[in-house]
């Protein structure tokens, strides 16, 4: 992740090393952080590591993004981000 942009395939590097989830980019790209077991701490991890990797301040929505594809669409800044609850 040498710029400002990360790809599912990172997100999956970063759920092992960050939450100790291991999965593959399918499952990443159709499950949610829950269905694939990965906590609110764990959630926080992977952003605190891609806030370091990337140089960007991700906000608070972050933490509520449902799923590493919507985490993937927040930093690319690619689409709109459904957040549970609003």
């Amino acid at each position: 992740m040498a710029d400002s942009r990360i790809t599912i395939e990172d997100q999956v590097e970063l759920m092992s090393a960050c939450a100790g989830i291991r999965t593959d980019v399918e499952t990443a790209s159709t499950h949610t952080f829950d269905e694939l077991g990965v906590d609110s701490l764990g959630v926080l991890g992977i952003i605190a590591e891609i806030e370091r990797r990337t140089g960007r301040k991700l906000g608070a929505e972050a933490e509520l993004v449902p799923s590493p594809a919507a985490l993937v669409a927040l930093v690319n800044e690619d689409a709109p981000v459904h957040v549970e609850g609003a």
